[in-house]
């Protein structure tokens, strides 16, 4: 009788010891899902600032194209008028 009461105690105690372990096992693996989920956040994020910065220097680039055509453009009146105040010399 005592035998068996020491075995049904023993057993208890190996269910809970596997309790407590699985629950650990549970709470590591939804840490390490959090932070999967933590640096995939962080990565698209470091993605679309970057995409940001690429939009951005394109813009610039447009800009800078678009101001130098202007300044080529006034460039190549300001000759033709030198050209026709020669001619009507």
């Amino acid at each position: 009788m005592k035998k068996q009461k020491v075995e049904e105690e023993e057993e208890e105690e190996e269910e809970e010891v596997e309790e407590v372990v699985e629950k650990k096992e549970e709470e590591e693996e939804k840490e390490e899902e959090e932070e999967v989920e933590e640096e995939e956040k962080e990565e698209v994020e470091e993605k679309e600032e970057v995409e940001e910065v690429e939009k951005k220097e394109e813009e610039e680039e447009e800009e800078e194209k678009k101001e130098k055509k202007e300044v080529e453009e006034v460039e190549e009146e300001e000759e033709e008028e030198v050209e026709v105040e020669e001619e009507e010399e």
